[in-house]
């Protein structure tokens, strides 16, 4: 079977678990790493997923997955949070990080740059608001963006 068939299939088996535990599924992948194939869940909720969350999740999904016995052969499960460096992708990505800083860039010029670093103010379907330090603000369209991620300062 091929590996985007099985993805979603792992999908639909888990979403009621994933919801009802109010996690979000941010990224599922199955794919062939040097060790044989992995099936892997970046998982995520509000306030952020402890280790111990991700345990339990994986052994709640290997429970679903063994008793549907959706993959043939032998696979490796993992199930992590989506980790510091995770791209914001969807609205609810965004939303989750409105007040936090972000670094944004952009496929072509929004008010003559293409590289963002400042607090996410707003988030709408279409565009989303950066404040910058000096209290400036830019509205940038979210069709222009490129990559967005959260931005640390170590």
């Amino acid at each position: 079977m091929e590996e985007n068939i099985i993805v979603e299939k792992v999908r639909e088996l888990t979403s009621r678990l994933l919801s009802e535990a109010g996690v979000e599924l941010i990224d599922l992948t199955y794919r062939r790493e040097s060790g044989g194939m992995v099936l892997r869940f970046a998982v995520d909720k509000a306030g952020g997923i402890t280790i111990g969350e991700c345990g339990s999740l994986n052994r709640q999904i290997g429970g679903i997955l063994d008793e549907a016995n959706t993959i043939e052969g032998p696979y490796s499960l993992e199930v992590q949070s989506p980790g510091l460096d995770r791209k914001l992708v969807k609205t609810s990505d965004f939303e989750r990080t409105i007040g936090e800083d972000i670094y944004v860039i952009t496929y072509g010029p929004v008010e003559n740059k293409r590289e963002f670093t400042g607090k996410l103010k707003w988030v709408g379907e279409e565009s989303i608001k950066i404040e910058f330090p000096s209290g400036d603000e830019v509205t940038i369209p979210r069709n222009m963006i490129a990559k967005a991620k959260l931005h640390f300062e170590f």
